[in-house]
């Protein structure tokens, strides 16, 4: 058998040397764990940082562009040239990394641009949009072939009407310009970020070795790409912002953020490798420590062990002994002066102390089984023992107060219960009697409700009517006009025949003249067949004139009764467009009442309702009385046998 120092030598050096190879493990565990989750956590806040970045760039630019065009040169001037020239002044960093400045009107008319070879960038619907009535508008990203290969662009448009046209302004962004805010310093040596629109096709890359740009890793049927497109797909799908995967032989965690424009995720990609240095110091320190650790712990064994054993050995004994319930037996005292001297005395003075407190609570608990209530411990108990001195009276004058109060309680419950089954008698009365009521009112609501419903049936017919009358009043307003032209131009053309007499009235007057002149040269040459026939014509004359002036008076008739009718059929005119201004206002006056009939009879069916959730309430609530009342008597009753359960005991006051 190995003695307690062999024991307490090996079991020091065994616990020492597992905790040092389990702190060696765990530390190491966590350093990895806390690193790659440090670079993860890393990762995703650079995306979310540079998301905010990069939302915050292109609002800027809508701000410029927008403070840009508010100057006087654009509201006023019609020269296109310049203002493109302006656009470039005012943006030459975006001018620089490739931005195109147009002008168009609101049907897509180019007036100008500054690379007619981008002129497309811009599509008429991007145009036609803007012009509809938004202020602003910011297009998606537009794929651009050109000598150098794919690059994308996005166009803010903003609408501004000068003292020449209306106007839509376009500034179009390489979307390779961002570039600048992807921070590769931060992400080591094999870390990189990307933009990637929401099918997975990544747009933009900060990457010098894997050329990721132009790449779709979800579709690619390449197997480098599998692991890396499953965790893509996971952020497409929006269930993940951070992970980690292997992807071309290196294993990466990543972090990523959507960005408020074209639908775009921002992730960047990070190895644990690249933040290991300070991981492996630490390490190797962890290791250090473990050995001086261990040869300390040797020594201290060595040397301690000899004089723990002994002390040790006979306080165990002792203290078998005591777990075995033995409090006679006596303690081998060491008179060390150290613990183990103070361990061996305290464990003799234990041992008496607890002797004596087993004594007292034992007597103490015997009167309390016998109901006396009312003792106390008097005599002394050393440290935390005192507690227990104190807790024991507590208890008893916790439990004298207790009973006591049960008693005053029981009493005011019996008393109290007694008044409740009255009052809940009294309220299941009243809720009878509620119930009664309201079911009265809920069916003369329902008759009410039927007579607003004829009454919305009522009106709605009306409208019908009124709407009807209404069109035909129209149409009869229509027709009376039509009658008023006819009678102007029956008006003009009397006005015309009266011109045309008045000319065959001047004739009259010209042959009356030439058949005098006639007649007097007849005279004068002594022709009585020539004269006759210069008196015919002079009478031909004469009656011509007459029955033109009788035509001309009755014109004159026709002429004055057609101005009376034309006066009357425009009293007629006027009197029926006031029927028709009465009769819509008749019809929106009915079409309020029908309205209203409708909304009253909605607002009717709802307090039916509503009755009828106050009628189940009323009918549980009278339910509940009796319940209660019920309740109250047996409640009565239980405090009376609760009253004489505590009589049985002896309290302090008493």
């Amino acid at each position: 058998m190995k003695t307690i120092r062999t024991n307490l030598m090996i079991v020091m050096l065994a616990m020492t040397l597992s905790v040092i190879i389990l702190m060696n493990i765990v530390a190491l565990g966590v350093i990895n764990t806390t690193r790659k989750s440090t670079v993860m956590s890393t990762a995703k806040a650079m995306a979310s940082q540079t998301s905010k970045s990069f939302n915050d760039t292109i609002e800027q630019y809508k701000t410029n562009l927008t403070q840009a065009l508010k100057l006087a040169e654009f509201k006023t001037s019609d020269n296109y040239e310049h203002m493109i020239t302006s656009l470039c002044t005012y943006f030459p960093n975006e001018l620089e990394h490739g931005a195109v400045f147009s002008i168009y009107d609101n049907k897509y008319k180019l007036f100008g641009t500054s690379d007619s070879s981008k002129k497309d960038l811009v599509s008429q619907d991007d145009v036609l949009q803007t012009a509809s009535g938004i202020d602003q508008y910011i297009t998606e990203l537009e794929t651009y072939s050109g000598e150098e290969g794919d690059s994308y662009y996005f166009s803010i448009l903003y609408p501004i009407r000068n003292d020449h046209a209306e106007l839509i302004f376009a500034m179009s962004i390489d979307f390779s310009q961002f570039m600048n805010i992807l921070d590769s310093d931060a992400t080591g040596e094999h870390g990189f970020g990307f933009f990637m629109q929401p099918g997975g096709l990544i747009i933009l890359s900060s990457d010098e070795e894997h050329t990721l740009t132009g790449e779709n890793p979800v579709t690619s049927g390449n197997k480098k790409y599998y692991k890396f497109g499953e965790e893509i797909q996971k952020v497409i799908d929006g269930t993940s912002q951070s992970g980690s995967f292997r992807y071309d032989g290196t294993a990466y965690v990543y972090g990523a953020s959507d960005t408020g424009y074209f639908g775009c995720s921002l992730i960047y990609m990070m190895t644990a490798k690249d933040f290991r240095e300070n991981s492996a110091v630490v390490a190797a320190m962890i290791i250090v420590m473990g050995i001086v650790i261990m040869a300390a712990t040797a020594v201290v064994s060595l040397i301690y062990s000899r004089r723990i054993s002994r002390p040790i050995t006979s306080a165990t004994e002792r203290i078998k002994l005591l777990a075995d319930g033995n409090l006679t037996a006596p303690v081998e005292v060491w008179k060390t002066g150290d613990e183990l001297g103070v361990l061996t005395n305290s464990l003799d003075s234990t041992i008496a102390s607890l002797r004596k407190y087993i004594n007292i609570i034992t007597t103490e608990l015997s009167k309390i089984s016998q109901g006396d209530l009312g003792g106390q411990m008097d005599d002394s108990f050393k440290g935390d023992f005192a507690e227990i001195k104190n807790s024991f009276n507590k208890i008893l004058a916790s439990l004298s107060e207790t009973f006591g109060s049960i008693n005053t309680a029981a009493e005011q419950v019996s008393s109290g219960a007694v008044q409740v089954s009255r009052s809940a008698q009294q309220v299941s009365q009243g809720s009878t009697q509620q119930a009664s009521s309201i079911e009265e009112l809920s069916v003369t609501l329902k008759n009410v409700s039927k007579q607003v419903e004829r009454n919305a049936d009522d009106s709605k017919n009306a409208y019908a009517i009124v709407h009807r009358n209404t069109d035909d009043v129209r149409s009869c307003n229509e027709d009376m006009t039509a009658m008023v032209e006819a009678i102007n131009d029956i008006s003009a053309s009397s006005k015309e025949i009266a011109k045309i007499l008045k000319v065959i009235d001047e004739i009259s007057f010209q042959t009356n003249i030439l058949a005098l002149n006639a007649a007097v040269e007849a005279a004068r040459e002594g022709s009585k067949g020539f004269g006759v026939v210069a008196d015919e014509v002079r009478q031909l004359a004469s009656r011509s004139a007459e029955a033109a002036k009788q035509t001309a008076d009755l014109i004159e008739q026709s002429s004055a009764a057609v101005a009376r009718g034309t006066e009357i059929a425009r009293k007629t005119a006027d009197s029926l467009e006031n029927i028709v201004e009465g009769s819509e206002e008749i019809q929106t006056l009915v079409r309020n009442i029908s309205q209203a009939s409708e909304e009253q009879n909605d607002a009717i069916n709802q307090i039916n309702t509503v009755i009828g959730q106050i009628y189940s309430v009323v009918s549980a609530n009278t339910s509940s009385s009796v319940s209660t009342a019920s309740a109250s008597e047996e409640l009565s009753g239980q405090s009376l046998i609760l009253k004489n359960m505590i009589a049985r005991f002896k309290l302090k006051d008493e």
